[in-house]
């Protein structure tokens, strides 16, 4: 464009300068001569950056010219050698002219004829290229199989669509997705098995199947191959056939039924119908990968939990053994009461034992309540968090965490400042168990890097204290956990989230899961934010963004 510009403004000013003189300049126009400078950026553009294809041009330009030379000067020559310059060479020019035009006149109502005849045909063709090109971003492998059968339905207005897509446990094509425009109940198999007829030609040929040529040709052949792959397609009332692969393996077969105009698939469909080929495999490909990824992360989450759980056997074993060994005494102390005074019964000694064993079915009680809390405490933590997003308190999440982080931390050896009111503070719409998990590994972190400093500094006056407090701002709760632990070199900063990555002591204190967990679960799961600013033996801040609950 630079040197279009620059060749454009030679040839103005050359030009330009001829209206001097009218101006009552006494000056001669030398510089008209830049009029024929001026092609030489232009044509600099058009060699050096491809303006045009100019060895294109210049070809297309000379068969033109040698073919129109051949047809119709040939015949001029030969009227001029025989019958001399006279009345005819006027319908012979114009025969030319004609001729010259007519081929252009044809393709342009040509052209016109087609998009009128084929108006319907290339608006869908449009609506599926369209829709192929859209498909990556769908990461749900179901919801993918059912935007492809309900866009080929509705798009091509075709009786039906089915996608069958490849099942390892079963060895098969399984029905992945179906849709039918018309209101009958009929059923479609619901697998195509991999030793299948059709199965094994869709492999071998690696191409679209149209069931009316596949049919004629097995009528013509005879071939007893082409007639089991008849006979698969039947049950189904597929007209064309479409298969998916990746690397060079079938994973999933598209079944289109009539188009409801009674109008076959013509050439541009089967063009049309590759491409989206090409792009269902990649979107399969892309979900597929999604979801493995998906199970993976879970697999993890779950491996760290289990590898805190380990770390925590101790002090649960410990509590729980308590309460049992008070049940023990306090049911000893019950039946020894009973066993020295049933025999001598009197009313007031009566009343006193009934006192004695109302006080020790109160403690079996609080004791059994207790360690019911214990489990649950346990069964929370380990659970998944699948459950569905509700309006969550953060005043209850952080206290139930820290209830789990007892088993595993000293409390008392740490300071913890609940900077919030707890009936003030906004309600996070978010999953409890997950929202857990994370206070529970910021806790423990905080807990891991301030026992380090008090171990590797050894000052006389450190506190080890842990502040959580709440900031409402924009529709968002920012919930900060800062403690004065050991921080963060600044050269491990941009590896804090990642997996397997961890800055304590040893592979017993943590998994390097932990900040990675937490990453994952606010931002991606609760479409929140995870930041941290630490300093090396000064302290670390986490903040969570979370967005409130809508009232």
């Amino acid at each position: 464009m630079k040197y279009l510009i620059l060749g454009m403004a030679i040839g103005f000013i050359g030009c330009h300068v001829c209206f001097l003189p009218v101006f009552r300049f006494k000056i001669y126009p030398y510089l008209n001569i830049l009029i024929a400078f001026y092609t030489i950026p232009i044509c600099y553009a058009i060699i050096k950056y491809r303006l045009m294809d100019i060895k294109l041009a210049v070809t297309r330009a000379g068969i033109f010219i040698f073919v129109y030379a051949l047809v119709l000067g040939i015949p001029v020559w030969i009227g001029l050698r025989l019958l001399g310059k006279g009345p005819w060479l006027l319908p012979v020019t114009l025969m030319g002219f004609f001729a010259t035009v007519g081929p252009f006149v044809y393709f342009y109502i040509q052209k016109r004829a087609e998009n009128r005849l084929l108006q319907e045909q290339r608006r869908y063709q449009a609506t599926l290229r369209q829709a192929s090109s859209g498909m990556g971003k769908i990461k749900d492998l179901r919801k993918l199989l059912k935007m492809i059968v309900y866009v080929l339905t509705h798009a091509i207005q075709i009786e039906h669509a089915l996608i069958y897509i490849y099942d390892q446990g079963q060895k098969g094509y399984v029905l992945g997705a179906s849709k039918k425009r018309s209101s009958s109940n009929e059923q479609f198999i619901g697998s195509i098995e991999e030793k299948s007829a059709l199965v094994q030609y869709l492999s071998n040929n690696k191409s679209l199947v149209i069931f009316e040529e596949i049919k004629q040709k097995s009528e013509d052949e005879k071939n007893s191959v082409l007639i089991q792959v008849i006979q698969t397609i039947s049950p189904l009332k597929g007209e064309l056939i479409v298969p998916i692969f990746i690397d060079q393996e079938l994973i999933a077969i598209i079944v289109m039924g009539k188009k409801q105009s009674g109008k076959s698939y013509t050439e541009d469909d089967l063009g049309v119908f590759s491409i989206l080929a090409n792009q269902t495999a990649l979107a399969i490909e892309n979900a597929k990968f999604y979801e493995d990824m998906k199970r993976t992360h879970q697999q993890l989450f779950q491996a760290e939990k289990m590898a805190t759980i380990g770390t925590m056997a101790d002090g649960l074993s410990h509590q729980i053994n308590n309460r049992f060994h008070a049940l023990g005494f306090i049911a000893g102390d019950a039946l020894d009461t009973i066993q020295m005074n049933k025999k001598e019964l009197s009313e007031d000694k009566m009343k006193e034992v009934m006192t004695e064993l109302e006080r020790a079915f109160v403690r079996v009680q609080e004791n059994v309540v207790q360690g019911g809390e214990i489990v649950q405490g346990l069964l929370k933590y380990t659970r998944k968090g699948d459950a569905g997003f509700t309006d969550v308190d953060i005043g209850a999440v952080f206290k139930s965490a820290l209830e789990m982080a007892q088993f595993k931390i000293k409390t008392d050896q740490l300071k913890i400042i609940h900077d919030y009111v707890p009936n003030a503070i906004p309600k996070i719409k978010g999953n409890f168990t997950q929202l857990q998990e994370v206070f529970f590994n910021l806790i423990d972190n905080g807990y891991d890097a301030m026992m380090q400093r008090k171990h590797e500094a050894k000052e006389p006056s450190y506190q080890p204290t842990l502040i959580v407090y709440v900031l409402k701002e924009d529709g968002h709760a920012q919930i900060i956990f800062e403690d004065n632990g050991i921080g963060v070199k600044d050269e491990d900063m941009h590896k804090l989230f990642t997996p397997f990555f961890t800055t304590k002591l040893s592979s017993r204190k943590g998994t390097g899961l932990g900040l990675y967990v937490i990453k994952k679960i606010v931002e991606e799961n609760h479409n929140g934010k995870v930041e941290m600013v630490s300093r090396y033996m000064q302290g670390t801040q986490m903040k969570l963004r979370l967005p409130i609950a809508i009232a």
